[in-house]
C-alpha cells in the first residue's frame, strides 16, 4: 500500500496547530492536521476543571478570530477556551483528522514520512504543534515519598473533591501551583504552597 501525499503535515489540533493550518491554507499549501484525540484535546484531557487563562479575554485571539463576548476584562474558563478553539477550527475549515496517533516522523527522500495509526503520509514539511508543556516534570525525590502519600501532577488533578482527606502540599508556585493551591484552600482544606 502506498503512502498518502501532502505538502505539509501538522501534528496537533490545538491553537498552535490550527493557527499553522490557517496560514498554510492562506498560502494555498495542501496539508492535513493530525490529532490524537479531538480538537483542543489537551484542554479537554490534561487540565483541571476550574482552570482559567492568565490573560484577559480581550487578548484571546487566533488569526481572524478574537474574543467578542460581554466580559473583555474577564478570564476564559477551560470550557470557554475549548469552545473558542473549536470555533476557530470550524471557521478556518482546518483539514483536521481526529483520532489519529502519529507514531513516527522520519526523513524520506526530499521530505518526511509520517507514520500514523491510519497509515503513512509522505510530505515535504512537518509542523509539530503537540504542546510545550504536555509532560509533567516530576523530580526523582518523588520516589522517596511514602506510598501512603498520594502524589498527583496537574494532569491528574481535576478538583478538590477528588483528593483524599487531609492537608495538601502544592509544590511549585507557578501560575498552575498558585491556582491549584487557591482552589484547594477555598474548599476548606489546609494547604501549604512550596516556593523554590
Amino acid at each position: 500500500m502506498s503512502a498518502e501525499r501532502a505538502t505539509a503535515v501538522v501534528i496537533g489540533a490545538g491553537h498552535a496547530g490550527l493557527a499553522a493550518s490557517y496560514f498554510l491554507s492562506d498560502r494555498s499549501i495542501d496539508h492535513v492536521v493530525l490529532e490524537r484525540g479531538e480538537v483542543a484535546n489537551s484542554w479537554r484531557t490534561e487540565r483541571w476543571d476550574s482552570l482559567r487563562l492568565l490573560t484577559p479575554n480581550w487578548q484571546s485571539r487566533l488569526p481572524g478570530l478574537r474574543y467578542e463576548g460581554p466580559d473583555p476584562d474577564g478570564y476564559l474558563t477551560m470550557p470557554e477556551v475549548i469552545e473558542f478553539i473549536e470555533r476557530f477550527a470550524a471557521a478556518s475549515r482546518a483539514p483536521v483528522r481526529t483520532g489519529v496517533n502519529v507514531t513516527s516522523v522520519r526523513g524520506s527522500g526530499d521530505g518526511y514520512r509520517v507514520t500514523t495509526s491510519h497509515g503513512e503520509i509522505d510530505c515535504r514539511a512537518v509542523v509539530i504543534a503537540s504542546g510545550a508543556c504536555n509532560r509533567p516534570s516530576v523530580p526523582p525525590v518523588a520516589d522517596s515519598v511514602p506510598a501512603s502519600v498520594e502524589q498527583l501532577t496537574p494532569f491528574d488533578y481535576r478538583d478538590p473533591a477528588k483528593l483524599p482527606d487531609g492537608g495538601v502540599l502544592v509544590v511549585g508556585a507557578s501560575a498552575t501551583g498558585v491556582q491549584l493551591a487557591a482552589e484547594i484552600q477555598r474548599s476548606g482544606r489546609p494547604v501549604t504552597l512550596s516556593v523554590g
